[in-house]
């Protein structure tokens, strides 16, 4: 058994594909990655501007981002809850 193979987490299976479906530079797969671990997603989205990458693969970022934020809200209208978690009201 080779001591040097470490078994991958759910996030790092999860931060391989993303980082594949976005097609990523080596170089900016390994900021994206430890500014995920640092910050988390989240944090990640709201800084894609600062990141050292290149403008492509901003893009590419924020186009996922849009993504995720328009599945995560109809998840939650579907579910009869906004995107804080609170109950929806059909009257807003």
């Amino acid at each position: 058994m080779r001591t040097e193979l470490i078994e991958k987490t759910e996030l790092d299976r999860v931060l391989e594909l993303m980082c594949q479906i976005l097609g990523l530079q080596e170089a900016s797969e390994k900021v994206v990655v430890e500014i995920i671990k640092k910050v988390g997603i989240k944090g990640f989205f709201n800084n894609v501007n600062d990141l050292e990458v290149t403008d492509l693969e901003k893009k590419s970022i924020m186009a996922l981002k849009l993504v995720i934020e328009t599945k995560e809200e109809e998840i939650a209208n579907r579910e009869g809850v906004d995107t804080d978690g609170n109950k929806a009201s059909l009257y807003r």
